[in-house]
């Protein structure tokens, strides 16, 4: 009798053993369970890199420029206590506005960063205005922007001095004589005005791409 029950548990006890893990496996992947977990996928980083390195520049296009404040062409003469005119003068200032078109040919959206440019009239450069608002330009749009420069009289006749002096020279004109023509001509745009820059984009990886620029209005 005691040899038949020791037989029984040991029965009992293989078939246990060989049970267990059929048991085992469908609380696995029972309801409600975690379940096998996936083949991981491709890094996200690397599928980012792939995406963004390709990218090509966006396209700047000065459109037109336009007069956006303007007091017509004038010298006022800084008179002191008696009313006698001292050696310092005041000239006209004059706002423009410059309207750029920025396309982006990529299939994700790009920041622009900053822009510069230099703005030449004729072939003098009098100024070089800078804009830091970062901008968003989505993915195969093309965005306009508006920026404003100031251009003062007695600031532009310094420059014409320092940086175009030679130019004056060559073609044998006088600084206050050039400005009274641009000031003067300005509301028919009678004179070039060019612009030469770069602009900063950042793409979805964080990178940096410097894209360079100019343009002519009135157009040649």
């Amino acid at each position: 009798m005691k040899r038949y029950a020791l037989m029984l548990l040991l029965s009992l006890a293989v078939i246990s053993l060989v049970a267990y893990p059929c048991l085992a496996a469908p609380q696995q992947t029972a309801p409600g369970g975690p379940g096998p977990k996936a083949a991981p996928k491709g890094t996200p980083g690397r599928a980012l890199a792939a995406k963004t390195a390709s990218a090509k520049p966006p396209v700047i296009k000065l459109e037109r420029v336009e007069i956006a404040s303007y007091w017509g062409y004038y010298l006022d003469g800084i008179l002191d206590k008696e009313g006698k005119l001292t050696a310092g003068r005041r000239g006209a200032p004059m706002v423009l506005a410059f309207i750029f078109s920025i396309e982006n040919p990529n299939n994700f959206k790009i920041l622009l960063d900053d822009l510069k440019f230099t703005v030449s009239f004729e072939d003098f450069e009098l100024n070089t205005p800078t804009f830091f608002e970062d901008n968003y330009i989505p993915a195969k749009t093309t965005d306009y922007f508006r920026f404003h420069a100031t251009f003062d009289y007695n600031t532009a006749q310094g420059a014409l001095m320092v940086a175009g002096g030679h130019k004056l020279l060559e073609k044998n004109v006088k600084a206050p004589d050039l400005l009274k023509k641009w000031w003067e001509g300005i509301t028919d745009f009678t004179f070039p005005i060019s612009v030469n820059g770069t602009a900063t984009f950042v793409g979805p990886d964080g990178k940096s791409m410097v894209v360079p620029f100019e343009g002519t209005f009135p157009p040649k």
